[in-house]
């Protein structure tokens, strides 16, 4: 091995180890901070669904996957050791044709409101997930939701941006810098909000 193939492994290896060191401190904040926030989450939409409410997310970007995989672990199943019924959510984010038709006609920004004024209704649930807490299409897509009765949740990062105080439960990941640490946070909250309301209808492994 040559002394720079040994120089760049040696970086990436420290890399590596600070990077997964960070996002596991960056969790145990979460914990810290967070953790009534994720229950009370997790208890908005358990009430929802018994209700015969639904769950309707959006984000732009690597949050507009974490809103599809969200909504897939709702719908198809999270864990596989657990049989249960689909749980009705839907991400905003997959239907090309409206999001292209939207942007085209009434601007990307009114899209996602747009989306919970056709699929929304009183009772129902909005999950507005920004990184940065400022898109401006997630925002308009929170007050239409909360002007319209749906009780709204919001994942966030940052210093949680304008949407800080907009919804109803927020969690902010306080991580200041790039989306990635934030989006690893979101997606292992989700997965325990996920387990918490299948453990609230019963559902156990």
């Amino acid at each position: 091995m040559t002394d720079t193939l040994a120089e760049t492994r040696a970086a990436q290896l420290k890399y590596i180890t600070e990077t997964l060191h960070y996002s596991a401190d960056l969790k145990r904040r979460v914990a810290q901070e967070s953790a009534n926030e994720i229950w009370q989450m997790a208890t908005v939409v358990t009430e929802a669904f018994k209700s015969g409410g639904k769950l309707l997310i959006c984000g732009n970007g690597g949050s507009a996957s974490d809103s599809q995989h969200i909504a897939t672990e709702f719908t198809i199943r999270y864990r596989s050791s657990v049989n249960r019924p689909a749980m009705p959510a839907i991400a905003l984010t997959t239907d090309s044709s409206a999001l292209t038709g939207g942007a085209n006609d009434i601007g990307y920004d009114n899209v996602f409101a747009r989306l919970v004024e056709a699929w929304g209704k009183k009772g129902d649930v909005f999950l507005g997930i920004s990184t940065s807490g400022n898109s401006e299409s997630v925002i308009r897509a929170l007050k239409y939701a909360k002007e319209n009765g749906l009780k709204t949740l919001a994942f966030l990062g940052n210093t949680g941006g304008r949407m800080k105080g907009m919804a109803d439960v927020e969690l902010i990941v306080p991580h200041h810098g790039a989306a990635d640490r934030i989006q690893e946070c979101h997606i292992a909250v989700a997965h325990i909000i996920i387990q918490l309301v299948e453990e609230n209808f019963g559902y156990h492994e």
